[in-house]
């Protein structure tokens, strides 16, 4: 094939003539050709974005070259590997429709996350990874299942969307069932089919660490708190699913009620004199129990720790750092720095080699959990606190793994803060669930769900000590995920 890819090459070239110097695209086109004949003169390898392969694999493109390229990227990969191949996994993705496309069965899918959300999405990459899984669960599960030679390839699509039904009918409605008995089944049955092709590589760097300690805290709101969460949740069940406003509001109230301030959309809700009154709290620290913690907390290890402090919005950064200011007298870029994704690469960077440097005046980190992306080392940290909840436990996973990984010299204590009886406790409770069911998976052994295991005993001597010393009642329970834990 590579004879034709010089040829369109050719016709380009004179199709375009002069042109082709004043024009990016068409530069662009050329080296994309160049790229794939050399990829076809000799087995080699060619490392395409998804974005890119996205782009070139467009069927209904006007001119000939295109249509030959994606033709190539269709029929010619002996092996295709995609990283992060979970990403493609919902039934509309244009992304995932064309990786289908491609016509090999060797293929290699590298997830840090397999199971993410659903088990419809989940058969959506385990069919990724592996085209012919269509026909084993139909094989599997449909008793009137047939092979057919013969406009199997046209039907394709009417395939899959057979066995997706049967997956979720049959295996993952007992694995979603109370009953632990057929839990077990439709594990099973989910492990017999997919043992043979799916491989767990755990890491073994964390072995060499201090450990790991890892706490959920459900906190009680005060009664300010209290009020404002009770009457959002109320807007809240009026609407259909979770208005993304709302939810946004209640995180911001179970951090602290003047926080909700911040957003524009609280006026729908608040008159100007509610949110007036809420203001002038803005400096009272016993008017939110996260806040309360999370001072608490910082004052007592300060003097030979470093902090950590993650979450999603801009508006609890600039409180934090406020209140670090007025109590502790800290400066911003000095004792306290702040990392958001507002920020270049490089100013990044210098913040995080003042918070790791040896000996530093920094004592505490406040980071938007967007901006911290997989590789960023912050172990001078040894304490992080999770002020916000997630729908996907990957990026809390993510989180914690910045400041335990290697470097890291001393015990990390984890501490992820809810506000019980909010959507935070239910988000809590399905990230945890899909924990759960991704652990089960790859193991053997049945373990409960862990979403509501309450520890028996705090292992953390700051926390057992601030618990002891709480006079307002602010901890409804302390969870210890003993799974994740490594002491």
């Amino acid at each position: 094939m590579a004879p034709d890819l010089l040829e369109s090459s050719s016709q380009l070239q004179r199709c375009f003539g002069d042109q082709v110097q004043a024009s990016q695209d068409v530069v662009h086109i050329l080296d994309c050709l160049e790229k794939m004949q050399k990829w076809h003169a000799q087995p080699s390898v060619l490392v395409m974005g998804y974005t890119s392969f996205l782009t070139l694999m467009r069927e209904d493109a006007k001119y000939s070259h295109r249509k030959y390229m994606a033709k190539v990227l269709r029929e010619s990969p002996g092996l295709l590997i995609l990283d992060e191949g979970h990403n493609p996994r919902s039934t509309k993705s244009r992304l995932r429709k064309v990786l289908m496309k491609v016509e090999t069965d060797q293929r290699i899918l590298l997830s840090g996350t397999l199971f993410q959300n659903n088990f419809c999405e989940y058969f959506n990459t385990l069919s990724l990874a592996r085209p012919m899984f269509i026909k084993e669960v139909l094989k599997t599960l449909d008793p009137k299942f047939k092979r057919k030679k013969k406009g199997a390839q046209k039907a394709r699509h009417l395939l899959e969307s057979r066995a997706r039904k049967f997956f979720l009918d049959n295996i993952a409605s007992k694995i979603n069932s109370d009953e632990a008995e057929e839990k077990m089944q439709g594990l099973n049955m989910l492990r017999n089919m997919t043992n043979g092709f799916i491989d767990v590589y755990e890491g073994t760097a964390s072995d060499t660490l201090p450990g790991l300690q890892i706490y959920t805290i459900l906190m009680n709101p005060t009664d300010i708190q209290h009020q404002i969460l009770v009457k959002l949740h109320k807007i809240m069940e009026k609407c259909p699913g979770y208005p993304l406003e709302v939810e946004l509001l209640i995180t911001l109230a179970s951090i602290h009620p003047s926080l909700i301030n911040s957003s524009l959309c609280v006026k729908k809700f608040y008159s100007m004199e509610e949110l007036m009154e809420l203001e002038r709290l803005r400096f009272d620290c016993k008017k939110g129990s996260k806040v309360m913690f999370v001072l608490n907390l910082v004052y007592r290890v300060v003097k030979n720790e470093k902090v950590l402090i993650f979450c999603h919005n801009i508006a609890p950064i600039k409180l934090f750092l406020e209140l670090f200011e007025n109590i502790f007298r800290w400066q911003q870029g000095k004792e306290v720095l702040v990392l958001t994704g507002e920020l270049e690469l490089f100013e990044r960077g210098r913040v995080m080699d003042k918070f790791e440097e040896l000996g530093g005046p920094s004592r505490v980190l406040l980071a938007s959990i967007t901006a911290c992306a997989e590789g960023i080392s912050l172990t001078a940290a040894s304490r992080v606190i999770l002020l916000d909840s997630e729908w996907n436990p990957s990026k809390t996973k993510q989180a914690i793994a910045r400041a335990f990984r290697p470097g890291q010299q001393k015990m990390v204590y984890v501490y992820q803060l809810l506000a019980t009886g909010t959507v935070e406790e239910d988000k809590y409770r399905r990230t945890a669930w899909k924990e759960w069911v991704s652990r089960m998976i790859f193991s053997e052994e049945f373990v409960e769900d862990p979403s509501r295991w309450q520890a028996e005993k705090i292992e953390d001597d700051v926390l057992r000590e601030i618990v002891e010393e709480d006079r307002v009642k602010s901890f409804h329970m302390i969870m210890k995920n003993e799974k994740a834990s490594t002491s």
